[in-house]
């Protein structure tokens, strides 16, 4: 089991945990806030169903990769469908000219 799973698992079991107690509902909505940041540090709601965590990390990469591309392929540097490691070479090469 990765990280992201036990994550996942230790949420299932707070939250089950919280609503079979007597916790008054004022102090619920604080743990559940409390809870929904935890998840959103610990990554569980970029995951969708059957992702594993590298297939997610693997996707904001190439997200990531994609969004470098859309800044740099503007400035006109290389041909269009230059790999974006080259992009950002060239561009820091410009750069460094000035």
């Amino acid at each position: 089991m990765d990280g992201l799973d036990s994550a996942f698992q230790e949420a299932i079991k707070d939250i089950k945990r919280l609503y079979d107690s007597d916790v008054p509902i004022e102090e619920r909505k604080m743990i559940l806030a409390a809870r929904k940041e935890l998840n959103r540090l610990h990554g569980l709601y970029v995951r969708t169903a059957g992702e594993t965590a590298d297939e997610a990390a693997d996707k904001r990469t190439a997200e990531e990769i994609e969004e470098v591309r859309r800044h740099l392929e503007p400035l006109g540097l290389a041909p269009e469908g230059t790999p974006a490691a080259e992009l950002a070479r060239l561009a820091v090469v410009e750069i460094m000219k000035k």
